[in-house]
């Protein structure tokens, strides 16, 4: 799939940069939680046990600490709930993610020192894949749906050391088309989007 390459080409071409030509590489595991969109549905009221943690990690490469590419990878394993009514009867929900792929363009403030303690407000943007899987128990219902997508957003980087700091960041991502798993939940195709909020433990190399 077109978007899951340019994820993986990313990736690669931060992970490849010659030595002397990188400024700063960043690698970031974070943990959040998704809100808005369509985490609020109409379906998301027939659903209980609701899950929105995700988590994941992104690696980006700075020129200067100004301009750089970004490969952010998320999941979050209960996006649609644990638990259905049909009927007054619970059915289980047997696999219920939803997982983004990203290649992100990036652009940052750096309040500091080069490689020195400091503070980083960012912008970020891209395209990648937004991937939903659905299924109940015993296969009454069962979608997967992979689509193009986006995301927009920022945050800020703290660097209380030269190599370690701490990131807050906040994302809105949205699905490019249809056949989504939204037409399913009563959502208008290529309309499936939410918010992700997170924070993690930024290393800069």
């Amino acid at each position: 799939m077109r978007s899951v390459r340019l994820f993986v080409a990313t990736v690669l071409g931060i992970l490849l940069l010659p030595a002397a030509g990188r400024a700063d590489v960043l690698f970031t595991p974070f943990i959040g939680g998704n809100l808005g969109g369509s985490v609020t549905s109409r379906f998301a009221d027939f659903v209980g046990d609701q899950s929105r943690t995700t988590f994941g990690g992104s690696i980006a490469a700075m020129s200067g600490g100004i301009f750089g590419i970004e490969g952010d990878l998320g999941f979050t394993p209960k996006f649609f709930g644990t638990d259905l009514q049909l009927g007054g009867v619970p059915v289980s929900v047997a696999r219920n993610n939803v997982l983004t792929a990203m290649a992100n363009l990036t652009v940052g403030v750096p309040l500091e020192s080069h490689g020195g303690p400091g503070v980083r407000p960012y912008a970020v943007g891209g395209i990648g894949l937004i991937r939903q899987q659905f299924d109940l128990v015993g296969g009454l219902i069962g979608y997967t749906a992979n689509d193009l997508g986006y995301n927009v957003g920022g945050g800020i980087l703290i660097f209380p050391s030269g190599h370690v700091g701490i990131r807050g960041d906040l994302r809105y991502f949205r699905s490019i088309g249809g056949n989504t798993v939204s037409d399913l939940l009563d959502l208008q195709p290529g309309a499936f989007n939410f918010t992700r909020a997170t924070v993690g433990v930024t290393f800069r190399y």
